[in-house]
């Protein structure tokens, strides 16, 4: 049999997070990726966590929607035939980074584990220290998710981009847990997760949270017509950073132990 890759698996690892208000408009789309965290209270027991910003949650007192892939009786995806997840309130499985300026949040998505649903989970090897003597400025990074709302709608898959670090990965992009990836990074991409590798596997980089834009005055004539601004995607990046991930994580686990009776 042959070996199944990372790369090969990536692409399970995400759900295209919906959430819209109680009038479905304004919908907020954006990627989620999925988490196995152990509670580590002296048992085996983990939680299921579905990991992207507080941006794209946007609140959690409205509506949120995830498609997955069935699975068939062999264990394989059944791409297209899609089991539909909805909560119209999800406050009590939602917890955010604890830091304000932190943008990043999840949810207890457990009850996943309980259909047939096809998907991966992201463990804690990925989580490991990055050695950042072998991760520097130019090494290829890799990212997964739903670009402006582009996706292979008929199998229900999202795409797998690449890129690479654009800012020095050992210091804090503008004094804050973030590094800069130089890739085209669009709404909808928030929340996915970004993989580098080396010594023959792959680690969490971090997860994107923002795209740069340049602002622009475009030119129009004649010249006494008010000048219209423009917007344009630089093809930069902005990714939180890992150890705000695992501050995530761990949050998350004392929250749900404090929270269930």
């Amino acid at each position: 049999m042959a070996e199944v890759t990372f790369e090969a698996e990536i692409s399970y690892l995400t759900a295209r997070v919906a959430v819209e208000g109680a009038d479905c408009t304004g919908a907020s789309i954006g990627t989620g990726f999925f988490y196995q965290a152990p509670l580590n209270d002296g048992t085996d027991s983990s939680i299921t966590l579905l990991i992207s910003n507080k941006h794209v949650f946007k609140d959690s007192t409205h509506r949120l929607t995830l498609n997955l892939n069935r699975k068939k009786p062999d264990g394989t995806p059944d791409y297209g035939n899609v089991i539909t997840f909805r909560q119209e309130n999800f406050a009590q499985t939602y917890y955010e980074h604890p830091d304000s300026g932190v943008d990043l949040a999840c949810m207890n998505a457990s009850q996943i584990s309980h259909t047939d649903a096809f998907y991966r989970n992201l463990n804690d090897p990925f989580l490991d220290e990055i050695d950042f003597s072998k991760v520097m400025p130019s090494s290829d990074v890799i990212f997964v998710g739903y670009p402006e709302n582009r996706f292979d709608v008929h199998n229900n898959l999202p795409l797998v981009r690449k890129g690479s670090i654009a800012s020095l990965p050992t210091v804090d992009f503008n004094g804050k847990g973030q590094i800069v990836i130089d890739a085209q990074v669009f709404q909808g991409s928030s929340g996915s997760p970004v993989f580098v590798a080396y010594g023959g596997r792959y680690y969490l980089l971090g997860v994107v949270s923002e795209t740069m834009i340049k602002h622009s005055q475009l030119q129009t004539l004649p010249a006494n017509i008010q000048q219209i601004g423009v917007q344009q995607i630089l093809g930069l990046g902005i990714a939180i950073k890992q150890r705000h991930v695992k501050e995530l994580i761990d949050h998350a686990v004392e929250e749900f132990k404090r929270r269930r009776p």
